[in-house]
């Protein structure tokens, strides 16, 4: 018995909806029928785009997974950079008979990498001063990014300011 009352209201409801389809389609002409084409193609794609998207994030996600070490150390480098250049701007300024922008005399010069070692070894985070080279890759970066006398070199520059470097610091505190 109920099986009947179940396939009466089945009947009945695809009958209702039929017409409701039909009646439109009926009154323009009998040989017009709009089928709702949209309606349907939604609900063939909800499934398929629940599925998709999610394998597309993991495309994404893969994607950038193997792009950010080369990111990072772009990055990095960039940090770097600007760190050495913030340092030896600093020992310019920081220390008296250089000047920014002028030729640093080999007098002055390993007091200027010294002083610009120490300011980027007190500013700079601890993985950028490992990824220059220590202490002494700082300061050897900013003894070649200083603009230097002819004279000045490695023997007469660089190695005196590493000596300070090394040395404790002895300004009155």
């Amino acid at each position: 018995m109920m099986h009947r009352i179940r396939a009466g209201l089945a009947l009945a409801c695809t009958s209702l909806s039929l017409a409701a389809l039909a009646e439109p389609a009926a009154a323009r002409s009998a040989t017009d029928l709009a089928i709702p084409w949209g309606d349907w193609l939604v609900g063939l794609l909800q499934p398929v785009t629940a599925a998709l998207v999610p394998l597309a994030a993991a495309a994404v996600t893969a994607g950038i997974a193997r792009v950010a070490p080369w990111a990072a150390s772009v990055l990095t480098r960039d940090r770097i950079e600007a760190a050495i250049r913030a340092g030896a701007e600093f020992g310019q300024n920081a220390v008296a008979g250089a000047a920014r922008g002028r030729t640093v005399g080999v007098d002055v010069g390993a007091a200027v990498v010294a002083a610009g070692a120490r300011h980027v070894l007190a500013t700079a985070p601890a993985h950028v001063v490992r990824k220059a080279g220590g202490p002494e890759g700082v300061a050897a970066r900013i003894f070649r990014a200083l603009p230097l006398d002819p004279q000045a070199s490695a023997a007469n520059v660089l190695a005196p300011a590493l000596t300070q470097l090394r040395e404790p610091d002895k300004r009155p505190g």
